[in-house]
């Protein structure tokens, strides 16, 4: 059987499916971070600065991020697994992923005043 990457064809479309991976994580992050300010915005006008319009804010924004992040993490394997498995690329992959994993717990932290192992409120 011959190598994945002697299929020039099936090489070009996986690589624009990962520059499509790329295009919308970074299109899901700038809409989130707009929506949230259209809303912060929104309140700040009528002179509602409550707590709660921040925490809405931090949430819609940190979704947006955690969402972004988990595309270009899907993009990035794509990348470093299908198109260019090198030792290298799966070491960057890796701290890559140690990185998402911090940031996403982070912004849980930050929207849901609680660590994702943490049990539930109910």
């Amino acid at each position: 059987m011959e190598p994945f990457y002697s299929f020039p064809k099936l090489t070009s479309i996986i690589e624009g499916i990962y520059f499509g991976l790329e295009i919308i994580a970074v299109m899901i992050f700038f809409l989130a971070i707009i929506v949230a300010l259209i809303n912060i915005v929104r309140h700040l006008l009528k002179r509602e600065t409550t707590q709660e319009n921040i925490n809405a804010f931090k949430r819609t924004a940190g979704k947006g991020i955690q969402v972004a992040l988990e595309l270009l993490i899907v993009a990035e394997i794509i990348n470093t697994v299908v198109l260019s498995a090198t030792l290298e690329n799966v070491t960057i992959l890796a701290i890559l992923v140690v990185i998402r994993t911090f940031l996403s717990w982070t912004l849980m932290f930050e929207t849901e005043n609680k660590w994702p192992w943490s049990k539930r409120s109910e």
